[in-house]
């Protein structure tokens, strides 16, 4: 069964904006050579990573309502500069209005 996330959207004032980030930071991977998946980091690790990725949604909460989500495509554990462990959640391209 798939079990999705919800995280605020900080920053975003539309849909439209999350559309124009995601556009923008795949275009960027593109030309580094890399995946044009888009990720948002978080400190906390899912304790159920396996629902998530079994069709599971990051659902964006966009001035107040749920309004857009992508699909999970990974989770990577990481330590940052500072040491300090972090959760790297891989995303979709694709941007769906809910």
């Amino acid at each position: 069964m798939a079990l999705h996330l919800i995280k605020l959207c900080v920053g975003c004032e539309s849909i439209e904006d999350l559309r124009e980030w995601v556009t923008e930071r795949s275009l960027i991977a593109i030309a580094a050579g890399q995946e044009p998946h888009s990720s948002h980091v978080t400190r906390m690790v899912p304790k159920r990573g396996r629902d998530l990725l079994d069709g599971g949604s990051l659902y964006w909460v966009i001035k107040g309502q749920l309004s857009a989500r992508q699909p999970l495509l990974d989770i990577v554990e990481f330590t940052d500069s500072d040491g300090i462990g972090r959760c790297r959640l891989v995303l979709g391209p694709e941007v769906i209005e809910t």
